[in-house]
């Protein structure tokens, strides 16, 4: 059992960040006491004089959650790369105890954490620190966010493989963004194919969900997660109990 997961990704720009924002928002809804945290962000965003996470700000539009902010997103650089190399171009240096800090004192506020991490797992987040470290460093099993067409099942297979080479624990693999309409043989099949070579739970299939940052207000995207995903299955692997 555990108190929370950590979300990673084959790739950047797979839908890490919609999917901890739908897992947050159903197991809140479901009465869990769980919080968020982003470790790492880079690109961020300016707003009235504030440096914001543009990914905590999209999950916040989905839970109402009044954590210190930044205790939930310890580290913003500015330049769109990977950590370590976004702070080696700005001539700053990550203090990773900063991140260990926010980490405990997150867990002293609630029963467990979502954890979303930076791109896919091998991305380098400090000198000799790499994702797998901090993952197992908050002693956490991952969660796979994948995409569902041509391409997947290499990348998918790959990151399974590699996390539990490095002794860490895959709870499962979500296919997001999946356009029905649209789907062929490959996104038909893939799922069956993933499960089968990585040996992996498939968690669930997210549906694309249109214009959905711009339309966040009309959105229940915890009954989308609740309709795709398997989340008993996620609940069952936490040390949490609800909090109602």
């Amino acid at each position: 059992m555990n108190r929370g997961f950590f979300i990673t990704g084959t790739d950047t720009d797979v839908g890490k960040t919609v999917v901890t924002a739908g897992l947050l928002a159903t197991l809140r809804k479901r009465g869990y006491d769980i919080g968020l945290m982003k470790p790492f962000q880079t690109d961020f965003i300016e707003a009235e004089g504030r440096l914001l996470s543009p990914d905590l700000e999209f999950v916040l539009k989905f839970v109402d959650l009044e954590t210190d902010y930044d205790l939930m997103n310890p580290i913003r650089l500015r330049e769109p790369l990977a950590p370590s190399v976004a702070a080696e171009v700005e001539g700053v240096e990550i203090d990773l105890t900063k991140v260990d800090r926010a980490y405990e004192e997150l867990l002293e506020l609630h029963q467990g954490l979502i954890v979303e991490g930076a791109g896919g797992l091998m991305v380098p987040l400090a000198k000799n620190f790499l994702t797998p470290d901090l993952v197992k460093s908050f002693e956490l099993p991952i969660i796979i966010v994948a995409r569902p067409n041509l391409g997947t099942i290499n990348h998918t297979v790959l990151t399974v493989k590699v996390a539990r080479e490095l002794g860490i624990k895959v709870l499962g693999v979500i296919i997001n963004g999946l356009k029905e309409a649209e789907a062929g043989v490959a996104e038909k099949t893939n799922p069956e194919v993933i499960a089968e070579l990585a040996d992996v739970p498939i968690l669930g299939i997210v549906p694309y969900i249109e214009d959905l940052d711009s339309n966040a207000d009309k959105v229940d995207l915890a009954r989308i997660f609740e309709e795709n995903v398997e989340i008993d299955k996620i609940t069952n692997s936490l040390q949490v109990t609800l909090n109602i």
